[in-house]
């Protein structure tokens, strides 16, 4: 998943859920959820700040002072969350390398429509340069874009 999609998706239910969203708000979201790719830059990405042992005391203090800092770790927590079905994550890095995700695949076509679901088991992908199509991505982005300016007005 591209980092359009990872700020949008989450900005978006922040929109839709929160009584009284604020820009600050959205911007501390955001970076939260477009932190983890920062371990892209060490010799493995989904690697570090993709383990849940990177996440979970973040979370803890997140919790415990909430507000702001709570939003962050939300931010994290939705990458996670889609990360998980576009690949694997490695819940215990570096302790092990080895990730787990969640694979949905639908057939559609003239026959029966079938739908299958399994558990993806998979090491992280050594750091390299990476080509994104931001096409969808960049139509998320103006439609967030749009609500931000609508809800906030």
């Amino acid at each position: 998943m591209d980092p359009l999609e990872h700020a949008s998706i989450p900005t978006l239910l922040y929109l839709a859920l929160s009584p009284t969203p604020d820009i600050v708000g959205i911007v501390i979201l955001v970076a939260g959820a477009v932190f983890p790719d920062l371990d892209a830059l060490s010799r493995e990405h989904r690697s570090y700040l993709h383990s849940l042992l990177a996440f979970l005391p973040a979370f803890l203090t997140g919790w415990y002072f909430g507000g702001y800092p709570y939003l962050f770790v939300l931010g994290w927590l939705s990458h996670l969350f889609l990360d998980l079905f576009t690949g694997v994550l490695p819940f215990f890095y570096p302790i092990s390398r080895k990730g787990y995700g969640i694979s949905v695949r639908a057939v559609l076509g003239l026959h029966v429509p079938k739908l299958s679901i399994g558990i993806l088991s998979a090491y992280p992908t050594p750091r390299r340069d990476y080509e994104l199509n931001l096409g969808g991505s960049l139509a998320l982005l103006l439609l967030t874009l749009l609500v931000i300016i609508l809800r906030l007005h």
